[in-house]
């Protein structure tokens, strides 16, 4: 896991740097998201490094379209910028530029992770924001009946 103390020896890159990688903006402005999404509660960015091959990562991201798919990314760097790299996802392969989950690696790591201002807002922060219906008892004279209340198709004319 890699929390903002942890010693991976990932280069520090600019955003300039980023968009040479992605060629483009489209995924950097994708990257919070899955990046804020791959950070747990402690702050930390789960990826796995290789025991075998100096510079070499794994993590896996999970899709925004589907809560049950994973996809694996693989992303080989040195000390000054990011090699290689290929993912799972249907655009991961590209020969041009990288795919969001791809992105999003790079960003946490080579910029995100550095900047001292926090950009994780959990998404159950929410949560003491919202109230429980069924806590929420309303009396008899408040409680509106809409059984006898007709309803039919406006037309569209």
């Amino acid at each position: 896991m890699v929390g903002e103390s942890t010693a991976l020896d990932f280069p520090l890159l600019s955003k300039d740097d980023i968009k040479g990688i992605t060629m483009g903006v489209f995924q950097i402005k994708q990257a919070s998201s899955y990046a804020n999404e791959h950070i747990d509660e402690a702050g930390h960015y789960e990826v796995w490094l290789s025991t075998e091959k100096k510079n070499l990562l794994l993590a896996s991201i999970q899709s925004k379209h589907s809560n049950r798919k994973q996809y694996y990314a693989i992303i080989q760097y040195d000390s000054t910028t990011v090699k290689e790299w290929c993912c799972q996802c249907p655009n991961g392969n590209r020969t041009i530029g990288c795919c969001s989950h791809i992105c999003s690696i790079i960003w946490y790591l080579g910029l995100a992770r550095h900047n001292k201002t926090p950009s994780r807002q959990f998404s159950n922060n929410y949560m003491n924001f919202l109230k429980d219906a069924t806590l929420m008892l309303s009396s008899d004279d408040e409680e509106t009946d809409d059984d006898d209340v007709v309803y039919e198709l406006a037309d569209s004319e």
